[in-house]
């Protein structure tokens, strides 16, 4: 028997809810649910709407500085959803990054390590707290990317920039819009990041 088949089987004898609270139950299980699940007090509240598709590897897209190429298939039960999406340049993806372990929830100091891929080493990075980093290590470890809105095939999204690994979960999409942006003029940023800003050459963060 195959997975459709079972979930078949489970949706005709009304088991769903059952399976969901046995499966809360395993340690094992629960564990790997809270990979692709937001999971708090025993119950589900966030469920990802889509997920990430590109075929690169993890190294790959850790080390890119653009990003790379890949879509975004959005679950059928969303697709209306996406209604008047075209036109867009930008999204913002908010994502759930599903690999990060329990230990690394627990993280609230790191190094900025994103910024070695720009010629800075270990050594150069201060220690920031998560909160002044996008790090994925993090106590609720959400993504939010910007990428470029390339087209749209029915509800896949081709996007560019990503910086997402395969099979992200994704939790929503929005728009980039103007009102989102701020006036490099009215930007402002912490010693600590001008210094790297400048030692990259003031290029894009």
């Amino acid at each position: 028997m195959d997975v459709k088949e079972i979930i078949r089987e489970v949706k005709s004898k009304n088991l769903l809810r059952e399976l969901i609270i046995e499966l809360l139950k395993d340690e094992n299980a629960y564990v790997e649910l809270s990979r692709y699940f937001v999971i708090k007090n025993g119950g589900l509240f966030l469920r990802p709407i889509g997920v990430i598709h590109h075929g690169f590897s993890d190294d790959i897209v850790r080390n890119s500085v653009s990003g790379v190429d890949g879509v975004v298939e959005v679950f059928e039960e969303f697709v209306d959803g996406l209604r008047n999406i075209d036109g867009f340049s930008h999204l913002i993806l908010v994502s759930l990054f599903h690999r990060v372990s329990e230990d690394q929830r627990k993280v609230l100091i790191i190094k900025p390590r994103r910024l070695i891929r720009f010629g800075l080493s270990i050594e150069e990075l201060p220690e920031v707290g998560v909160f002044a980093s996008d790090s994925p290590h993090r106590p609720n470890p959400i993504g939010f990317s910007i990428v470029r809105f390339v087209g749209r095939d029915g509800r896949f999204l081709r996007v560019s920039g990503l910086d997402l690994f395969d099979g992200t979960p994704i939790l929503d999409i929005k728009p980039y819009t103007p009102d989102r942006s701020v006036r490099v003029e009215d930007l402002g940023l912490p010693d600590w990041y001008v210094r790297l800003w400048e030692r990259i050459g003031r290029g894009v963060v």
